[in-house]
């Protein structure tokens, strides 16, 4: 009995792992802007967004992703008996490793893979 218990927890553990959010360490990660900002990219850039927000409805800020690598999503507008709101928009940057591209949250490691999406390296304007 106990090593079925054993081999259930190790059983469980192994999904979480599998299922959180993949990183890719020893990968050198560059900025990326998109090759192209067609609604079905952007659809599935919401859509990995969404899983990660999980506030209902998603709202992206203002910006030109063929050009910027910084995808801000804003937070839900006040309700109607609400004064200001304190909340602050969530940003993520816009990285390749050359062949994928992913988001990487601000001040989080994880790295989520975009699948379908076309990016490539960010040269900056001088």
């Amino acid at each position: 009995m106990r090593q079925r218990l054993t081999r259930g927890i190790t059983a469980l553990g192994a999904a979480i792992g599998v299922s959180a959010c993949q990183t890719f360490a020893g990968t050198a990660m560059q900025r990326a802007v998109l090759l192209e900002e067609s609604a079905v990219t952007m659809d599935a850039i919401k859509r990995v967004l969404d899983g990660v927000i999980r506030e209902g409805r998603l709202t992206l800020g203002p910006g030109d992703l063929t050009r910027d690598s910084v995808i801000a999503v804003l937070p839900p507008a006040p309700g109607p008996y609400e004064g200001n709101s304190p909340a602050m928009p969530t940003y993520f940057d816009l990285l390749t490793d050359g062949k994928s591209c992913f988001l990487r949250e601000r001040g989080k490691d994880d790295l989520l893979l975009l699948p379908g999406v076309a990016c490539r390296v960010h040269r900056a304007q001088p």
